[in-house]
């Protein structure tokens, strides 16, 4: 055990004497100072527009991963990893996607490719773990209740469809991969998250520069005729990108709402920012995804709900007016080009698709069934009976068929708690439910314009959770682990912030007391 201590201690000395001298370098400090700036997203956002048009997606791929690297070896905080991961979410492109239409290409599992692609992660990951045991060993990962829930959450995940007589071992590698993802990002980026209000500033610039490029890609879909125009009416279904469709577009949208809000706040002439923020949910409208439609509208209006109690005296003002001018401008649109407007979402609002939720009414009676069947532990994320929807008496909505990578990922009920039920049973259900109060126990600790943020952006990506599978999504529970961290570590207040309170405090005793010994003299 002395010897394990010993070992951790010349870990960190000669790791930590490392970076001293790193931190004089020059070529270090540039780096750092560029990966920290508002210009970083700007970048990275114009080479994954140039890569997904050009078809470059081995240099987007390799962009990312040594950005990734150098800020593990460059940046004390951390934070610009979450860019990094969300452009990830952008990839492939059309031309070398896996599935794209018609079009089908095996472009990033060929073996020129593939290997430079498992060379490129191996670095990034290589880095992401020795940040991870260097801020471990020194100290500065701290065991919250916020923890404890996640390792509860991991071991559900672990544990689904584990009394379910076709029980599988691709049920236990998905929730390994599940629970390792949460809890490795999760414990990093605490240890290595340095919170400032730029920081913050960052995040929200993250967020927008990604639904600035998925909002150029939507609009050249359309110009293109990708979105399928056709007498004077739109058809979502063919509405696909390279790296997913209208659903995973109006997810990227919805949760960026959030960032122009905060922004809004942030800066003295805050209300371009939120004419930012309503052309942002009219690319919402735009991706066509139910969803994303009816989501950033419950979002824009606790927003401006939001900036209202934050903002103060003219700034308030400003911020009423323009909503006011918004909401009369918008009820003239909709008033003039009604039918217009009808036809272009005709493809999205089908009397069909609304009412069976594009076969999700189906799913999540299927995952009740399969709740009813195993209520303890359900029947895992797969099944090897379900070769499709409904098969089987008790079938999960998930299969895997060997030898297939696009099948890897199981089909899911598309609602969280549909999915949980059928997957994972009661138990997984009830950890989720403890889980989820500990995130809203943790923000209301401490609720800060930053911290408020981060909350909303968590809240965006579990509401659009409870009409698809975006929280089951690896990519995505990357981003979902790092955000949570973030809320985690800032839960405590500042010393600086207490140190005020009680200063004030004394403050005003002293106050008191003068004036009881003023009124004793009189």
């Amino acid at each position: 055990m002395m010897g394990d201590k010993k070992l951790g201690a010349r870990f960190c000395a000669r790791f930590n004497g490392l970076c001293e001298r790193l931190e004089q370098n020059k070529v270090v400090l540039f780096l750092r100072r560029a990966l920290s700036s508002y210009f970083f997203p700007a970048v990275t956002a114009a080479v994954s527009l140039i890569s997904y048009y050009l078809g470059l997606d081995i240099v987007n791929i390799w962009y990312l991963c040594i950005c990734g690297t150098a800020i593990m070896i460059c940046c004390k905080d951390v934070s610009p990893v979450l860019c990094l991961i969300l452009f990830f979410s952008l990839l492939p492109s059309p031309m070398h996607s896996p599935k794209f239409g018609d079009h089908t290409s095996d472009y990033l599992v060929s073996t020129p490719i593939l290997v430079q692609e498992i060379i490129g992660v191996i670095f990034f990951i290589g880095s992401v773990i020795i940040r991870l045991a260097s801020g471990i060993l020194s100290g500065r990962f701290k065991i919250t209740p916020l923890f404890w829930g996640i390792l509860a959450l991991s071991a559900v995940f672990c544990l689904s469809g584990v009394f379910y007589t076709h029980y599988t071992v691709m049920n236990l590698l998905y929730g390994l991969a599940l629970s390792g993802i949460i809890i490795l990002f999760y414990v990093f980026c605490y240890c290595n998250f340095r919170p400032e209000e730029k920081t913050f500033k960052n995040v929200a610039y993250y967020f927008i520069a990604v639904s600035a490029v998925v909002l150029i890609e939507l609009v050249v879909a359309y110009i293109t005729g990708r979105g399928e125009i056709a007498d004077g009416k739109t058809w979502r279904n063919v509405l696909r990108f390279g790296w997913g469709t209208y659903n995973q577009a109006g997810l990227m949208l919805t949760m960026s709402v959030p960032a122009w809000f905060y922004l809004a706040g942030k800066h003295k002439r805050g209300y371009y920012f939120l004419l930012g923020a309503v052309a942002n949910v009219a690319m919402c409208f735009l991706s066509q995804s139910r969803q994303a439609m009816l989501m950033s509208s419950v979002v824009l209006l606790a927003c401006c709900v939001w900036i209202l109690i934050w903002d103060k005296g003219k700034k308030r003002i400003i911020d009423l007016a323009m909503m006011g001018a918004v909401i009369a401008i918008l009820a003239v649109i909709i008033g003039v080009f009604h039918k217009q407007l009808i036809n272009l979402f005709i493809g999205a609002m089908n009397k069909d698709s609304l009412e069976t939720g594009s076969g999700r009414t189906e799913l999540w009676q299927q995952g009740w069934r399969n709740f009813l069947h195993k209520p303890l532990f359900g029947v895992g994320f797969y099944d090897p009976l379900a070769k499709d929807y409904g098969e089987a008496g008790f079938s999960t909505v998930g299969y895997f068929v060997p030898g297939k990578l696009s099948n890897s990922i199981p089909r899911m009920c598309h609602n969280t708690v549909f999915q949980l039920l059928s997957s994972c049973g009661g138990v997984g259900l009830a950890v989720y439910a403890f889980h989820r109060v500990q995130t809203v126990l943790s923000f209301v600790k401490n609720v800060t314009p930053e911290r408020t943020l981060i909350a909303a952006t968590i809240c965006v990506l579990l509401l659009m959770s409870l009409l698809d599978n975006h929280l089951f999504y690896f990519i995505t529970t990357i981003q979902y682990a790092i955000l949570l961290s973030m809320l985690s570590v800032t839960e405590k207040k500042k010393a600086d912030e207490k140190s005020e309170t009680v200063k004030t405090t004394d403050t005003n005793e002293k106050e008191i007391e003068e004036l009881n010994e003023k009124e004793g003299a009189k």
